[in-house]
């Protein structure tokens, strides 16, 4: 079962020494290569290298954009070692404005704007085969210019617009008109992009953007602006704006006539489930359990970031946030079956687990599904002190299994194993490497939690409950919802801007409620977590701050997020 390599793979390369890559410093934009704005892009097939240019900066910016947020929750705290990555020690590191979390995201986001506005600038000069094929790529070039944008403002509030290539040097830009372009490039994919159903989405094509996603990321654009900012509607950039009703609608449709849906059981999502580990796994074992994949037959993937086997450290072909999640610093690796190594962060907040218990005891599947205690006799883990290190910050002994490296047997007897991608996609056997998960950005549970958000209904929630056993819920609350969300979407990136919309500069009060007296083990001593999120994110509104080098290239134009001067 050899995973689909989309386009983004096979044409990186390429990308990589052409005019459509920027420097780090905005200010140097010169074409040093063969290739230029005149010669490039002219055909079709130029524009799909000009395409997967502007997609691989999702695979470069991943930890940033979908780690990030889970740990500066309260679902999940950071780890490693001290000093090593401060971003992942980022409570810790909040009230100390010398230490630069996160520094490359900036110059990486705007690398992919750019990238996304060469190629829509380009777009009538290029000769495709189809009026079609045209719209799918300008489509698809709208689609990831707002998916940057948006990344950006949600990390650090008014950021610089630029709406064209002309990179000039200029200040912030206020949230609004930000989010104006976002909510433009939302709406002109929706329009552009072709309305095919899942099941009729070549396999070449997963991994593009599609109408049905752009519908999706329209409401949650238009749920954190409108929730954060205070606003009725979602401002557009030509002018105009996009209501709720219309939102509502763009869910309708992609529910209705997107052909995604949700699959038959919670835990089939999740690798942990794949063939080749099966009920070697203990906690798989008499529950019938069989892994999607990500070949084609999973419906409830809206949008994902895909993976190859032939990463190095100088391609980020590979999903480095399991890589990041995984086990640190294990005597006996076989005893952790089928947990994989890695680097140790993302441990979770034990005081949640406890709240989930409470508020849903009969939520047992997808609890077990999604975290676990390695003492707990139902995981098989072998010796589980040994999992508490003592080079690590922040280790609770409770983990996720989601986004996790996941091992199979290669000889039970002679406890030898490999990564699974190892054994379903040939891929090469490196504990990093061979990472080659989904990092799924878009599930169609999400699509139906939010069309219950903005519609006061229960009927979403209830079909996402229904999946995990649940009994429904008689009518729709806002508490009921966020329960919900916390539950399905735990470590998917989701909780920290979930907060922010519903609570503002309040969320650092929530976080703090909710995980502080927890204990941890820190460098193998007993600790008790003890921050002050309350106060920092009333004074930088939840936003980060921005790298002094950014600020030092645009000579003080650029100012520093409020809060962290």
């Amino acid at each position: 079962m050899e995973k689909v390599y989309n386009f983004i793979h096979c044409a990186t390369l390429v990308m990589l020494s052409i005019a459509f890559v920027q420097c780090d410093d905005f200010l140097d934009m010169k074409d040093r290569t063969q290739k230029s704005e005149q010669n490039f892009p002219l055909t079709e097939n130029d524009a799909q290298q000009a395409l997967a240019g502007c997609y691989h900066i999702m695979h470069e910016n991943q930890v940033a954009s979908f780690m990030g947020p889970t740990i500066f929750s309260d679902e999940m705290f950071g780890g490693d070692v001290p000093g090593s990555s401060p971003e992942m020690l980022y409570e810790e590191n909040l009230n100390d404005y010398t230490i630069e979390m996160f520094s490359n995201r900036w110059p990486r986001l705007y690398k992919g704007v750019y990238r996304c506005n060469k190629l829509i600038e380009a777009i009538d000069q290029i000769s495709f085969k189809s009026e079609t094929t045209k719209k799918q790529v300008l489509g698809e070039a709208h689609f990831m210019r707002g998916m940057y944008y948006f990344d950006l403002t949600r990390m650090y509030g008014d950021v610089p617009l630029y709406p064209t290539s002309d990179v000039s040097n200029i200040p912030r830009t206020s949230a609004a008109e930000v989010f104006a372009l976002i909510g433009s490039d939302m709406k002109k994919a929706i329009e552009l992009l072709p309305a095919t159903p899942f099941a009729s989405i070549l396999k070449s094509d997963l991994g593009h953007a599609s109408k049905w996603a752009a519908e999706a990321m329209m409401a949650r654009v238009f749920l954190f602006y409108t929730g954060y900012y205070k606003s009725e509607i979602l401002p557009l950039f030509e002018g105009g704006n996009v209501g709720k009703d219309e939102v509502i609608s763009y869910l309708n449709d992609c529910i209705q006539n997107s052909g995604h849906g949700l699959v038959r059981d919670f835990r089939e999502l999740w690798p942990y489930t794949n063939e080749y580990t099966g009920e070697d796994y203990a906690y798989n074992k008499g529950k019938n359990l069989k892994w999607i994949g990500e070949t084609g037959e999973n419906k409830e993937t809206v949008f994902a970031i895909q993976f190859g086997i032939n990463g190095n450290w100088g391609l980020n072909y590979h999903n480095d946030v399991c890589v990041f999640y995984g086990f640190p610093d294990v005597a006996d690796e076989a005893a952790i079956f089928p947990f994989g190594k890695g680097w140790g962060c993302g441990f979770v907040n034990p005081r949640i687990v406890e709240q989930w218990m409470r508020d849903e005891p009969d939520d047992v599947i997808r609890r077990s599904g999604t975290v676990f205690n390695v003492n707990d006799p139902a995981e098989g883990i072998v010796n589980p002190e040994q999992t508490i290190v003592s080079t690590k910050m922040l280790m609770t002994g409770w983990w996720q299994k989601k986004y996790v490296p996941i091992n199979v047997w290669k000889n039970k007897e002679a406890k030898t194993y490999s990564l699974y991608s190892v054994f379903t996609d040939n891929a090469n056997d490196d504990y990093v490497f061979a990472n080659t998960q989904d990092l799924v950005l878009i599930r169609f549970a999400d699509v139906l939690l939010m069309h219950s958000e903005l519609t006061q209904t229960p009927d979403g929630m209830n079909t996402v409950r229904k999946r995990a056993g649940l009994k429904p819920l008689p009518a729709y609350s806002l508490e009921a919802l966020q329960r919900e969300r916390l539950y399905e979407l735990f470590a998917e990136s989701s909780r920290y801007y979930d907060l922010l919309r519903w609570y503002g500069k309040e969320a650092g009060a929530v976080i703090d409620r909710n995980q502080n007296g927890v204990e941890v083990w820190n460098c193998g001593t007993k600790d008790k977590i003890n921050f002050n999120l309350t106060e920092r994110i009333r004074a930088t509104g939840g936003f980060l701050q921005i790298s002094q080098k950014e600020i030092n290239l645009s000579g003080g134009v650029l100012t520093q997020t409020p809060g962290w001067q």
